[in-house]
């Protein structure tokens, strides 16, 4: 299967490709936001994620050295499980946002779009006398994410047995034909799967899970409930600039306990003092206007208006607020219900800034 037969697939179910242009195009949606909006909060939906980059890394050394190089506990993993980590420089500056899976021969790295060389090229600096080989093999397997109360249900329809998965543990099914392998990552506080499959696979996989009963959704609807949820992505909110603590992940992604690694004594610093001056934040707004990344927040000062942060990214929709942003806001701004102004050019809009919404 071809990355254009199955964009053609996605068409017969209504998908609208606003930028066919890129290298691997998404669905912005599929004909109706709010009803996909509505079936990932309610029920399933399905999101093509393809173009996200898997590496593996194998050899003999391959935990050691890979916990050496990022913010969690790698060595601790047993097959089959998995967990969330940064990878940083000795300034703790972010390089890559990294979802890590321990098999028996190797770990799989699922990371954001176009991430997989800057990652490689980083890690294969301090690979000495290490066993360790690093395998870009984005071109290979694809990812579907599977989100929604009712997600669990589905892939069961399938013969899928998930309820035993815990989040960040993954099921191998060693009968698929497709190398399936189905990843619990509830990246929307909710039950989500991150299904990782052969590409030439991946339009069998889809028919079957939306034949079970999850609804196709595209990339708006996507960025709407990631933004909702405080889910950052490397390189749209996040990029080396950014510090460990202010993507607002340090509960999921950073272990206090693992010992050194690169980047260790300014993460560690900064926990002594309790807090960073600029995090991730997320905004609602009441307002219909969608403000471009690059959009300024201002918040009220003692002498007027201040400028707290820049928008990372927005999304219309269509739950408790019309419109999401998400931005880096400085301290003066990031406390959860804070009222900010958005502006860029001639718009401007007020918003509340929140963490997770109610």
């Amino acid at each position: 299967m071809s990355l254009r037969q199955f964009q053609v697939q996605q068409q017969s179910s209504g998908a609208v490709f606003e930028h066919p242009e890129e290298n691997y195009p998404l669905a912005s949606h599929f004909g109706s936001p709010e009803k996909e909006y509505q079936a990932a909060r309610e029920s399933a939906a399905v999101f093509d994620l393809s173009n996200r980059d898997q590496i593996e890394l194998s050899g003999t050394d391959r935990l050691k050295f890979l916990h050496n190089f990022c913010t969690n506990d790698i060595k601790g993993l047993q097959p089959d499980q998995g967990c969330e980590a940064f990878v940083t420089n000795v300034q703790s500056r972010i390089l890559g946002q990294i979802n890590a899976f321990s098999h028996e021969e190797s770990i799989w790295i699922d990371t954001a779009p176009g991430q997989s060389e800057n990652i490689t090229q980083h890690l294969d600096r301090y690979i000495i006398l290490e066993d360790v080989r690093l395998l870009v093999r984005t071109q290979e397997f694809g990812s579907l994410y599977l989100s929604g109360p009712r997600a669990s249900e589905i892939l069961k329809q399938l013969d899928i047995d998930v309820d035993a998965l815990e989040v960040f543990q993954q099921l191998r099914l060693t009968n698929s034909d497709a190398r399936l392998t189905v990843r619990r990552v509830d990246w929307f506080g909710q039950p989500g799967y991150l299904c990782c499959l052969q590409y030439v696979k991946i339009a069998d996989f889809w028919n079957s899970l939306l034949e079970a009963g999850a609804v196709p959704a595209g990339q708006e609807t996507f960025d709407a409930i990631r933004i909702e949820s405080l889910f950052p992505v490397y390189g749209v909110d996040l990029t080396d600039a950014n510090l460990a603590q202010e993507a607002s992940r340090t509960a999921q992604s950073i272990s206090f306990k693992k010992g050194c690694y690169l980047g260790q004594e300014p993460i560690a610093r900064i926990d002594s003092l309790g807090h960073v001056n600029k995090e991730i934040r997320s905004i609602g707004l009441e307002e219909s206007w969608v403000p471009p990344a690059g959009s300024k927040v201002m918040v009220a000062g003692e002498s007027g208006p201040e400028e707290a942060g820049t928008i990372t990214s927005s999304a219309r929709s269509f739950g408790k607020y019309s419109v999401v942003a998400m931005g880096v806001l400085r301290k003066n701004a990031y406390a959860p219900g804070t009222t900010v102004e958005v502006v860029a050019d001639d718009q401007k809009a007020t918003g509340t800034v929140f963490t997770e919404l109610d």
